[in-house]
């Protein structure tokens, strides 16, 4: 077993936890509630709302690119080698 096995086990989970905690601290807070919005505090809460939705669809195309971008950089590799011959 890797050395760094468990530290890279435990860091997993205590990101998992870290980010868990954060994302339901806002159910806490009565001002993070929709159903008590009114006004401009209704449109604060969808503002942010897009803003999350955005940014986790951003890093979704983000690592999508990153992929595809090495699969493209393959097949022409593959390609330039094949009209070499």
């Amino acid at each position: 077993m890797e050395p760094l096995l468990g530290v890279k086990i435990g860091c997993l989970f205590a990101l998992l936890a870290l980010t868990l905690g954060c994302g339901l601290v806002p159910i806490c807070f009565k001002w993070f509630r929709i159903d008590a919005a009114t006004g401009r505090h209704h449109w604060v809460l969808s503002l942010l709302g897009c803003t999350s939705a955005g940014v986790f669809l951003g890093a979704g195309f983000m690592h999508m690119t990153a992929e595809a971008l090495e699969e493209i950089e393959s097949e022409f590799q593959k390609f330039l080698v094949q009209d070499r011959k």
